[in-house]
């Protein structure tokens, strides 16, 4: 199957990739190219909701979750390239907690994001933060460095939770318990040819403004969540002035 054509002929979850790949451009998941192929953008906003640092140049999750998931398997079958994934997942309950766990990954050597998971569908909580591994046997050796860490660092410890996850939550929500995953010998054929005439638009950098820009995203998440560590990182000072509270009337207290 590695002829163009005959890529993009091919049926997939009920429809030819071809037609996938439109709907993916109507919804902008995709640009065209002058070239023929296309641009997946990076869509990650200003401020994001996460902080990432890319440690591992093989990962195209942009690609695996954006093209092949949403469009073109229709989210009725994981994509093969993601058949390796595992994650770390530390889970912050405080804005405090969340920027410590940021300060571990910038110091640890593996790819991971942090953020808010408060807006994800899926995911329970607020923060979350996620250390990518290739292999349950190298997420379990990173689980130890990343427990140890946690538990170590004077701002967590033991108990905030941390566990091994696979792949990202919407493929088990839409295509059952990761441990039960299935995968066709044509679809690792499939993904190459179109990730080879894919290109990946770089992220912005971390630089000092974005991360601050993000940051000050947290602290009014943070705020409006009622997360009071979020003064941690104002001097103290509230977010916004507090509501005058009135009280009832002597006779009229229960």
């Amino acid at each position: 199957m590695t002829d163009a054509l005959a890529v993009l002929t091919q049926v997939v979850a009920g429809r030819s990739v071809a037609e996938s790949l439109a709907e993916a451009v109507a919804a902008g998941s995709l640009r065209v190219l002058a070239d023929g192929n296309w641009q997946r953008p990076n869509i990650d906003p200003t401020p994001s909701d996460w902080v990432r640092a890319s440690r591992d140049a093989s990962r195209h999750c942009r690609f695996y979750m954006g093209v092949m998931f949403n469009h073109v398997y229709r989210k009725q079958r994981v994509p093969v390239g993601c058949a390796t994934c595992f994650k770390v997942k530390v889970v912050p309950k405080t804005l405090r907690e969340l920027v410590a766990v940021r300060d571990l990954g910038e110091a640890m050597p593996y790819t991971y994001k942090c953020g808010l998971d408060e807006s994800a569908p899926y995911s329970s909580g607020i923060y979350g933060a996620y250390f990518y591994l290739h292999g349950v046997e190298a997420a379990r050796a990173a689980y130890q460095a990343v427990r140890a860490a946690v538990n170590d660092h004077a701002k967590l410890g033991p108990g905030v939770t941390v566990f091994i996850k696979r792949g990202c939550t919407d493929y088990e929500m839409h295509c059952g318990p990761s441990d039960r995953y299935s995968f066709e010998p044509w679809q690792a054929e499939l993904e190459a040819a179109l990730l080879s005439r894919i290109q990946l638009e770089p992220r912005p950098a971390n630089d000092r403004k974005r991360v601050m820009a993000t940051m000050t995203h947290w602290i009014k998440t943070a705020y409006r969540l009622g997360d009071d560590s979020y003064l941690d990182f104002t001097g103290g000072r509230r977010l916004y002035p507090a509501v005058v509270h009135y009280e009832l009337p002597e006779k009229a207290q229960p």
